[in-house]
């Protein structure tokens, strides 16, 4: 790529051909300057703008059927990975879908590069939705619950 300020569009044609060879929807390419985003929609890839993509907590709690006005805590993966849901295969998961939290708990684990990295509840609160798979490989800031949180009063007692 060089020193050049654009990307020829045989070198774009490369990243949308390793895409479609390796089955991805979503990749994100950084190389000092140079900042490339493709996202997969409907069979077609198409370059994103340079910006982290979003997801929107509306969207799940619409696929949830959850309330959309009420104030759900979105926890992210600080990392891309590996996520699991338990210590090991054959554990019982850190959570299921209505499990109470305390801030700090465990809530699932995120393999990146064979290290485990805990991922831990930022409140204290009731889980309300597991988006993503027990095995399946996560993004940077992609949602992996949504959290209902406690009431200040109940977080005292």
């Amino acid at each position: 790529m060089g020193e050049k300020d654009e990307m020829e569009p045989e070198e774009l044609k490369k990243y949308a051909d390793f895409m479609k060879e390796n089955g991805l929807t979503y990749l994100e390419v950084r190389k000092g300057d140079f900042y490339l985003i493709l996202q997969a929609g409907n069979g077609n890839f198409t370059p994103g703008p340079a910006r982290r993509m979003q997801d929107s907590c509306i969207d799940y709690k619409r696929e949830a059927g959850l309330p959309e006005d009420q104030n759900f805590i979105s926890v992210k993966s600080p990392l891309i990975g590996t996520f699991y849901r338990a210590p090991s295969p054959h554990s019982p998961p850190f959570v299921e879908v209505g499990s109470v939290v305390k801030k700090g708990a465990t809530l699932c684990i995120v393999e990146a590069m064979k290290v485990m990295n805990e991922i831990k509840a930022d409140c204290s609160g009731k889980v309300k939705k597991i988006l993503v798979e027990n095995g399946s490989p996560v993004e940077y800031g992609q949602t992996l619950f949504l959290l209902e949180p406690a009431d200040e009063q109940q977080e005292t007692t």
